[in-house]
């Protein structure tokens, strides 16, 4: 009889880091990925925001667009844009906490897929962290 298998939350090892432009802004963005606790879940912080609350939650509740790509916006009216495919990537390599540094409003287009963040996550390392 096999046992039931319980996923386990996952950050990463080390912080990693990327930059590049965002395809609708034309604005160049860097990305700081670093470990984030069990239960965060993902986060995206404002760094070039000061003024208010710069911390946007990744769930459904901060979806404000899915034109063109989708907009996550906290209740301060700060966004951040084109999140779907890092997203993705991390949905796809099952990393559950994470916190992303971002210094511009939209995250970089990199090669259109989700396929460069993958790779620089996996470079970083996945961390299994004890709690389902």
């Amino acid at each position: 009889m096999k046992g039931n298998s319980v996923q386990l939350q996952q950050t990463l090892k080390r912080p990693a880091m990327c930059a590049g432009i965002g395809v609708h802004s034309g604005e160049k963005s860097k990305l700081v990925f670093r470990p984030a606790e069990i239960g965060t879940g993902i986060r995206f912080i404002r760094t070039d925001i000061t003024d208010k609350p710069n911390v946007i939650e990744a769930i459904g509740d901060t979806v404000s667009s899915v034109t063109l790509g989708t907009t996550l916006t906290n209740e301060h009216g700060v966004s951040v844009a084109v999140t779907e495919h890092l997203l993705a990537a991390c949905a796809g390599i099952g990393l559950s906490n994470l916190i992303v540094e971002i210094d511009g409003p939209e995250v970089p287009i990199m090669d259109g897929s989700s396929t460069l963040f993958v790779e620089l996550l996996m470079q970083a390392g996945l961390a299994q962290q004890n709690a389902p």
